[in-house]
């Protein structure tokens, strides 16, 4: 066994059944730790320095830590961050109560002084210490976050099948209920900008996905910490076709010279304007001696129809993919009217 290790145990072994007391509950954490509180947060947790050394700063400590008991917190992983803030906590209590710093006898208390102080009145350190007036406590920036829900999909415009479960927990890792956490989104919509932790430290909020596919960010806030979840919309299904010649899209009609092949364009659209999947390509023509087509095909997103005008007339190209339907009027002559996209 390496010999760090049997040095920690032995520490560890030395504290703990050298008849200290157990680490309070959680009801109690406002107290000042003992050095039985800080060897089992270091080994039992345990907790990282930055926030071992925050409890620290909020709780101070109930003993001036000797040589020895300096030793046995590094041996057992404490840092500078951590004996920094123990100093700075002893010199504080120094301060607070220098009487109480000086070695010395301690001062007799005649017995008519002691008979003047009512039984039932606290002493001032047990009215500073008392959980119900203590600080709030620390929240961890590991142990908060999403919990369920994150990287879920919808059709776009849809509800999120799942709602979003948030979770705050303090630095020891217990939950903090009654914990207020602010909420915003981007492409969406929520259920409540503001939500309240349970009785286990955890909220729901209902999601709405946005108009345009893609991702849905979700951001949670409480005190300094923020976090995002993603969700993503899908494109739902498709409702139009859209025809284009070339960068132009055909709307009203289209006009062709005669006996001059030109290669149309096909996007699908749902119903939120979000471009679908084009599968099914199909199209005809009503008159094949005006207009005959010749090929269809689909490149990636978008579809392709070739058709070749004849000498002249008017009629119907009819266009089908991916569940929807274009009609479109073709005129084929030198001259083009006003209504009509030109192609070429």
């Amino acid at each position: 066994m390496p010999a760090a290790l049997v040095q920690r145990r032995l520490v560890v072994t030395l504290v703990l059944f050298g008849g200290a007391a157990p680490v309070p509950p959680p009801t109690q954490r406002a107290a000042p730790l003992r050095k039985s509180d800080l060897v089992r947060l270091l080994v039992g947790a345990p907790l990282a320095p930055d926030e071992l050394a925050a409890r620290i700063r909020q709780q101070c400590v109930s003993f001036t830590p000797t040589k020895k008991d300096r030793a046995d917190l590094v041996a057992l992983g404490a840092d500078s961050s951590v004996l920094r803030e123990i100093d700075d906590c002893t010199r504080r209590a120094a301060r607070a109560h220098p009487a109480a710093a000086r070695p010395g006898p301690r001062p007799i208390t005649p017995p008519a002084a002691q008979a003047s102080v009512p039984p039932s009145t606290p002493p001032p350190a047990s009215r500073a210490l008392s959980p119900s007036l203590g600080p709030a406590p620390l929240l961890s920036s590991v142990r908060t976050g999403f919990v369920l829900g994150v990287g879920q999909h919808a059709v776009a415009g849809a509800r999120a099948p799942v709602p979003l479960l948030f979770e705050v927990r303090d630095t020891v890792g217990l939950p903090v209920p009654g914990q207020e956490v602010a909420f915003t989104v981007t492409n969406g919509r929520l259920d409540a900008p503001r939500a309240i932790t349970d009785s286990g430290g955890r909220l729901n909020v209902g999601v709405t996905l946005g108009p345009k596919a893609g991702p849905v960010d979700v951001t949670a806030t409480v005190g300094p910490i923020a976090r995002h979840a993603l969700l993503y919309a899908d494109a739902g299904p498709a409702t139009e076709l859209l025809l284009h010649c070339g960068p132009l899209d055909i709307e009203r009609g289209l006009s062709l010279a005669p006996s001059t092949p030109v290669t149309l364009g096909v996007t699908a659209r749902d119903a939120l304007g979000n471009p679908t999947a084009m599968t099914g390509l199909e199209a005809a023509s009503g008159d094949a001696a005006v207009l005959r087509v010749m090929t269809v095909g689909v490149d990636g997103p978008a579809g392709r129809v070739r058709v070749t005008p004849g000498d002249g007339g008017s009629t119907t190209l009819v266009v089908a993919a991916s569940g929807a339907r274009a009609d479109l009027r073709v005129l084929v002559s030198p001259t083009r009217p006003a209504d009509a996209t030109p192609c070429p």
